[in-house]
């Protein structure tokens, strides 16, 4: 069932661990993009965009061997080949790269509001502070790029999330764990959060970053997991 790595176009921990855990082998580059390039587009609109994005920066990174700097090899996520399959596959150029985004937003009064990776532990503060209590709405986007035809396989995942009422001092509690980091709407639910989520609907995985049926449609319509 699995195929050569692909290129994972991301700098996400969970996602990276995501793969890991369905057994897709995976390459990691390390796109920089700007990600307000389409804050002008609806968030469903936009996630999708923005992975399209990283997918065809992280082919460019790859076509440059930059492997030094911007590439890193996931030896963890190729353990369930076997290691004559490992042999022969690590030795393969990847044909596809995964590009995934993922916000959370609000809509108030008919309009989106939208919130991404936090810049600081103050801006991440003001957003748990304004999640809380709230219902939200997760959006995540993919895009698996062939680079031998240049086509994309995009994929959307819509979620709710439900945060439970916090105080200001559970906010200060939960930031000093530093989930905060690299993460849309500074909390992650897989972890800590998780004590102030009340309910999802939808995705689970889609709310940490990489909805896995979404995924495996793209990859199965993409022929990779027949390679």
């Amino acid at each position: 069932m699995y195929g050569e790595p692909i290129l994972l176009a991301s700098e996400s921990s969970r996602r990276a661990s995501i793969l890991e855990s369905i057994r897709i082998p995976f390459i990691k580059v390390l796109p920089s993009i700007d990600e307000t390039i389409f804050d002008n587009l609806d968030p469903a609109e936009r996630v999708v965009a923005l992975a399209a994005t990283k997918a065809k920066h992280g082919k460019a990174l790859w076509s440059e061997k930059n492997r030094s700097k911007k590439v890193v090899i996931s030896s963890s996520a190729k353990k369930p080949l076997d290691k004559n399959a490992l042999d022969q596959k690590s030795n393969a150029e990847p044909r596809y790269v995964l590009g995934a985004d993922t916000l959370v937003a609000f809509k108030i009064s008919g309009r989106w509001i939208t919130l991404g990776k936090p810049a600081n532990e103050l801006e991440a503060f003001e957003m748990l502070s304004m999640e809380a209590g709230k219902r939200q709405t997760v959006f995540s986007g993919l895009c698996l790029l062939d680079m031998v035809s240049d086509r994309c396989y995009p994929a959307l995942s819509i979620s709710e999330v439900q945060f439970a009422p916090m105080t200001p001092e559970e906010v200060s509690w939960y930031l000093s764990f530093g989930e905060w980091r690299g993460a849309a709407g500074a909390y992650r639910i897989q972890e800590i959060g998780s004590c102030f989520i009340e309910e999802i609907r939808g995705s689970s995985s889609g709310v940490m970053g990489l909805p896995i049926h979404e995924l495996y449609g793209i990859l199965h319509a993409s022929g990779y997991l027949d390679s």
